[in-house]
């Protein structure tokens, strides 16, 4: 017998065996079926009954059964089991299809554990070819849901062109052409552009250039929506046939009820002395940031149709269809008038009471409130301009943080919301068992009390989907500036309870035993929320409560350890520690932080976070409207990406890094929003 045999030999009975262990009697499961459920569709299955079956056809007919079975696998979240199964089809011979089969159930096993480069690697490997129907779309999606994961929207959009047509259900044409409106609006304008003139032949080309002009109208008129209503007219006009008319991205549904806020005078609620100062004052400087940008790019495309240079697209504001003519066929005629910038009246809620700020703002007439910041002025003041809308800058005062009015927003930058998206994180990662590490304070309580809110959420959500995955209740430990981190670690990890234990067994036996000390085998990940140094005490610790042969445990940590670190000591000392922090501060692509910092230089971090919440709490007034009316619409901002929910409060999705040896590595975070 050769080696290639004994190896293959071994690795079916080592996949008998794991039959044999998952299998159970399967006396409910009825009538055994003839064939193999079809692959990447939604088979009601198990894994347990495929597998049976995978044990009763001979070889090589079985193939299909053991093919589903990982499918079902994967769906369950048995990425072991599933590994198993792949192990022995790599060692079968398999026809061109089963081998690409294959290939698209690892890159879903990889997917679903969160692996995207090695989902990448996979994907690329695939021959579409000699897919099925059912594998080609799953492919595509899978395909599609990666480049939209990496942030590569152009990639996105390629992909979306080719599987949109191939939709059969109403549902989910709906569903990826409201995507693909979304990622084309994430390319650049001259991108878009570049496919803007009309094609007179019918066909794909027309299909594309279709989709690239309506997506040029939304890029240009998304805040005005009159200029986007009549765009899309235009635009209806010259692609009567195409496929989206009759599946309209939602983005571009309820137009009229999605006329934005536009203020003629704002007043911004800030305490600009006293304790709260300094924080005000950056927000206040992200206000002003964000004001003067905005006014200059509005003069800035006032000049550009007041010369006729804007280029922007070849559908005319009015609805009418242009001639060839050079100049028609190049730009907008915007004849709407593009409004003055508004007002800014900053009032300091320390000098004032809130009853004698809302006088002034209804005797100046003012039509749109940025702040108060501070949670008791908010409590006293939203009930006195139930009749202006509100942007409030921390989370509504009321017991179930709801608006008492429709015209009230919340954007708060809370730790407590942090914490939940660590939650998230750390639940998508296909952690069970999170440890918190917290400041015995207010702060510490509140904050991890949200962690663990947000893990029974997701907890009692997976028990109802019933796919396997158990979580455990998550548990906080508290430590205070005194802490023994040495004895704090061996308190949360139990290594002093196996010291004990090693130390009764001496006593019993009466001589000296070599035992390693364990610690517990039940954790799986760590949640810290700590300043730096703080964090600089636990790290070091860490590697010596955990037992040398046990798997290390991934550290996850809050933004408050994310400092400046000019030596680049303390972020190598960091090495493998991955946490949350505004995007503004990890994915800078448009070099706006570099920007910042020029002109307003060696600011902390802290200070630049509340820099971002101003910035995009002045960019929110035209945002608002749409976030609320469009379903599925999201705006990126500085803080992160951006969507509002029903109780009226914005939710900023934070970005993830690791510390890498010295260097911060992107980490991808969790799909959904806060």
């Amino acid at each position: 017998m050769t080696i290639a045999n004994i190896s293959k030999r071994a690795v079916h009975l080592s996949f008998m065996a794991m039959s044999i262990l998952l299998i159970s009697a399967c006396s409910g499961l009825g009538q055994d079926k003839k064939n193999a459920p079809t692959l990447f569709t939604d088979f009601y299955e198990t894994a347990e009954y495929l597998l049976q079956q995978a044990e009763v056809v001979k070889e090589p007919k079985n193939t299909e059964w053991q093919l589903a079975a990982v499918q079902a696998l994967t769906k369950e979240s048995k990425y072991v089991l599933a590994d198993s199964v792949i192990e022995y089809l790599q060692n079968k011979t398999l026809n061109a299809q089963q081998k690409n089969h294959l290939i698209l159930l690892i890159a879903d096993n990889q997917y679903a554990q969160n692996q995207l480069d090695k989902t990448m690697v996979s994907v690329k490997s695939i021959d579409m070819s000699v897919l099925s129907d059912q594998a080609k779309l799953h492919y595509l999606k899978l395909k599609t849901d990666l480049h939209v994961r990496k942030k590569e929207p152009k990639a996105a959009v390629d992909t979306l062109f080719i599987l949109t047509p191939l939709l059969k259900s109403d549902e989910q044409r709906q569903q990826y052409n409201d995507l693909l409106l979304t990622q084309l609006n994430m390319l650049d304008s001259s991108v878009l552009n570049s496919f803007e003139k009309v094609s007179s032949t019918p066909g794909a080309d027309n299909f594309k250039q279709g989709w690239y002009a309506l997506a040029s109208v939304y890029h240009r008129y998304q805040l005005r929506t009159n200029q986007l209503i009549r765009g899309v007219d235009a635009w209806k006009l010259l692609y009567p046939s195409h496929p989206a008319l009759k599946y309209m991205p939602s983005q571009l549904l309820n137009l009229a009820e999605a006329t934005p806020y536009q203020p003629s005078k704002i007043a911004v609620l800030l305490p600009l002395t006293g304790r709260f100062k300094k924080p005000a004052q950056a927000i206040q400087y992200g206000i002003s940031y964000a004001f003067y940008n905005q006014a200059e790019a509005k003069k800035q495309l006032q000049a550009e149709q007041a010369n006729g240079s804007s280029n922007s697209s070849f559908i005319t504001i009015d609805g009418d269809v242009q001639d060839d003519s050079p100049v028609a066929s190049n730009r907008i005629i915007d004849r709407d008038f593009i409004t003055a910038p508004p007002h800014i009246l900053f009032l300091d809620t320390n000098t004032m009471t809130m009853q004698e700020i809302a006088d002034q703002l209804h005797n100046q007439k003012i039509d749109f409130v940025i702040g108060p910041l501070l949670k008791p002025n908010l409590k006293a003041f939203l009930p006195l301009v139930g009749d202006i809308p509100v942007l409030a800058l921390n989370s509504f005062p009321t017991k179930d943080g709801s608006a008492t009015s429709s015209i009230h927003y919340a954007f708060p930058l809370s730790p407590e919301g942090e914490a939940e998206q660590a939650a998230e994180m750390i639940f998508q990662d296909k952690h069970t068992k999170p440890l918190i590490f917290a400041p015995n304070s207010d702060f510490g309580r509140r904050t991890s009390a949200a962690f663990e809110a947000r893990w029974k959420e997701l907890s009692r959500s997976q028990q109802a989907s019933g796919n396997g995955f158990e979580l455990y209740p998550a548990e906080t430990h508290f430590f205070s500036k005194d802490t023994d981190y040495g004895k704090f670690l061996a308190e949360a990890l139990q290594t002093d309870k196996s010291k004990e234990r090693n130390h009764q067994m001496q006593t019993v036996l009466g001589r000296k035993l070599e035992q390693e000390v364990r610690s517990r085998a039940d954790v799986d990940a760590i949640y810290i929320i700590s300043k730096r140094k703080q964090l600089m005490f636990i790290k070091p610790f860490m590697s010596v409560a955990i037992s040398p042969f046990a798997k290390e445990i991934p550290l996850y940590a809050s933004s408050r350890s994310h400092v400046k670190d000019f030596t680049n000591t303390q972020d190598k000392e960091l090495t493998g520690i991955t946490f949350s922090d505004v995007a503004f501060l990890l994915e800078d692509k448009t070099k706006m932080n570099e920007k910042v910092q020029a002109v307003w230089p060696q600011q902390r971090l802290s200070t630049l976070r509340l820099f971002a919440l101003g910035n995009d709490s002045y960019s929110l007034i035209e945002q608002l409207k749409l976030l609320e009316v469009v379903e599925g619409y999201k705006f990126q901002g500085l803080v992160g990406e951006i969507t509002l929910d029903a109780r009226n409060t914005i939710k900023s999705k934070l970005s993830w890094a690791t510390f890498q040896d010295g260097n911060l590595v992107e980490a991808t975070s969790p799909i959904s929003s806060q």
